[in-house]
């Protein structure tokens, strides 16, 4: 069967927008996220979310750029 269904553009745009970012993810099993720095590619882990966004801008900060 056919479908002449016209794909919403802003639909895809949101789909396919982050489509290679990936991010802090949460690890279930050692309940910590980890980070991966795409600078540097060092691999960061904190026991909550909100010390990884610190622990990330204090890394791309002050050792990726080299301070401000």
């Amino acid at each position: 069967m056919i479908t002449y269904e016209i794909p919403d553009p802003f639909a895809t745009f949101v789909r396919n927008r982050n489509i290679n970012c990936v991010g802090s993810t949460y690890d279930y099993f050692s309940k910590e996220w980890s980070f991966k720095c795409s600078t540097c590619s060092e691999v960061m882990f904190a026991p909550s979310k909100k010390t990884i966004i610190k622990t990330r801008l204090y890394h791309t900060r002050n050792i990726c750029l080299g301070g401000y």
